[in-house]
């Protein structure tokens, strides 16, 4: 029984019934003034220093932007052209913000699970024509095909202890034992989908001889009824124009050094975009964070939320103003942020908390798919990088090895989920019973960024979606997608690193694949 906090005896009727946060006058803040020059961050002797490159050779932001001006115009002049507004379409269905949560329970975990696994099946027959219906349990000296997910018989990862928990439509939730001695090559998690193909002898044992995990989903198709393209084929152009790069900065809490709350790393973040002008300032939280020993020994004289607005939420509105209405700014929370709904996933934050009369700033959930222009992105605050490293469970054949960071990364897209680790990490605050396919992915992104403790990176990951029993038959698409780690803005008392993208739109067939076409810089605040 839920009774409504406002009215001591009144009973909520229906579990999901929104409960929308009454908006707040907001209160109108400034900015403190920007702190002396005697904090650890304020003294140091490089700044924004970029640390590596990726592509190097394609043309950077700097020079796309000049492009139509002359070399020779003065900076002043430069800067007073108004940045370009890309388009902003979100593809992922994440919750809302007011949604009613805290509604967790065993069932509602039970039906998630049964859910990936029925999803998994039904996305596996679509490419191949085999029934996936056996019992798990099924004893049997010839080859069968079963489905379930990945359990641990220990504590820790051990590829000698994994079992293989069949669906209850199926297997009526039954576990049996993974002997993986026949497998060369394999990745495992709990919670992962497995597809197995082997032999059952006693009923208790199934002797894996191909297992089946990555299952990606095609990318994101912009609808187009006439592309620039086509119009060149049908002879319908009337101008060639060269197409618009997409100018971006991506940038991941915390975005203060742990010494104080003067969010000096941001203010040098703003100022550094201020100059380079981009299309899209991406800022993934935590911005006001909890782990902050500011905020764990409650020393700070002001309230948390006047904290946000005074250096999160006047700083970027000042930003909006002063790049003018073509610039855009999407903030992404994080669970770790003190004055925001800490439920992963996640809703976006309250409207009510900006001026943004001319919609340029963009609030979305955690996770999120959006697409800018042509190119797609995910993203998500919650560290899945360092939550699937510490239970993967790996091997390699002999003499050869394997890139972790694109092994974790190409889970997420073979499995088709933001977080496919069941259970979840200690401290992740998960629940599935407000909205979980908000976990799943709709796409395969362009694009991945995950926020991450873990150091910096770019990989580019291949994959083909669908997947192929016969490994005779050559597989004729093979696409790409980029995964990126941006880093934290401040590490401690010092500064961290932010990325710098440029996205140029594919000229040729050889460029199409975004792996080609991406510059991304990874720089030392």
């Amino acid at each position: 029984m839920l009774v409504d906090s406002k009215t001591p005896n009144k009973v909520v009727g229906s579990r999901e019934a929104q409960y929308i946060t009454p908006p707040q006058p907001r209160v109108k803040v400034t900015p403190r003034q920007v702190p002396s020059p005697t904090t650890p961050f304020s003294q140091r002797t490089t700044k924004c220093t970029v640390q590596f490159v990726f592509n190097d050779h394609l043309p950077d932001a700097s020079s796309s932007a000049v492009d139509d001006i002359q070399q020779s115009e003065d900076l002043v002049l430069r800067k007073l052209k108004d940045v370009r507004r890309c388009q902003l379409e979100e593809l992922s269905t994440g919750l809302k913000p007011g949604c009613r949560y805290m509604a967790d329970q065993v069932e509602s975990r039970f039906n998630e699970l049964e859910r990936r696994i029925k999803k998994f099946v039904q996305a596996f027959s679509e490419y191949e024509s085999v029934p996936l219906s056996q019992h798990v349990a099924y004893a049997s000296q010839e080859k069968i095909l079963v489905v379930g997910r990945v359990c641990y018989d220990t504590e820790e990862a051990d590829p000698n202890a994994v079992l293989l928990e069949g669906s209850v439509e199926y297997s009526g939730g039954h576990r049996v034992r993974l002997d993986l001695r026949e497998i060369s090559q394999f990745s495992l998690f709990p919670g992962q989908i497995l597809v197995v193909e082997g032999h059952n002898p006693s009923g208790h044992c199934l002797v894996a001889s191909r297992i089946f995990y990555s299952l990606p989903l095609p990318p994101h198709s912009a609808p187009d009824d006439n592309p620039l393209a086509k119009r060149q084929a049908t002879n319908l152009t009337v101008k060639t124009q060269t197409p618009q790069p997409l100018h971006m900065i991506v940038a991941s809490g915390p975005f203060t050094t742990s010494d104080n709350l003067s969010f000096e790393p941001l203010m040098e973040l703003l100022a550094y975009a201020r100059n380079k002008r981009p299309n899209v300032l991406l800022l993934m939280g935590p911005f006001v964070d909890a782990e902050h020993p500011h905020v764990k020994q409650g020393i700070t004289d002001r309230v948390l939320s006047h904290v946000f607005q005074e250096e999160i939420t006047t700083r970027l509105e000042d930003y909006c103003q002063f790049l003018g209405a073509g610039a855009r700014v999407i903030l992404i929370p994080s669970t770790r942020d003190v004055f925001h709904d800490r439920i992963f996933p996640q809703p976006p934050f309250n409207s009510f908390m900006f001026e943004d009369s001319s919609q340029q700033i963009s609030l979305l959930p955690n996770p999120s798919v959006f697409r800018l222009d042509e190119v797609s992105i995910g993203c998500c605050t919650t560290d899945i990088l360092r939550h699937l490293s510490s239970e993967e469970a790996a091997r390699n054949p002999p003499g050869t090895s394997s890139d972790r960071m694109s092994r974790l990364g190409a889970q997420l897209v073979g499995q088709r989920s933001f977080y496919p680790l069941f259970p979840p990490a200690l401290g992740t605050c998960l629940d599935l019973a407000v909205n979980p396919s908000a976990l799943d992915l709709p796409c395969t992104p362009d694009i991945i960024v995950l926020s991450s403790d873990l150091v910096p990176f770019v990989k580019s990951l291949s994959y083909t979606p669908g997947v192929k029993l016969d490994e005779s038959q050559p597989r004729t698409e093979n696409l790409t997608t980029l995964l990126v780690n941006p880093g934290r803005l401040a590490k401690g008392a010092m500064g961290g690193t932010f990325v710098e993208a440029m996205v140029t739109l594919p000229s040729t067939p050889q460029l199409s694949s975004i792996g080609a076409r991406a510059k991304l810089s990874f720089i030392k605040i």
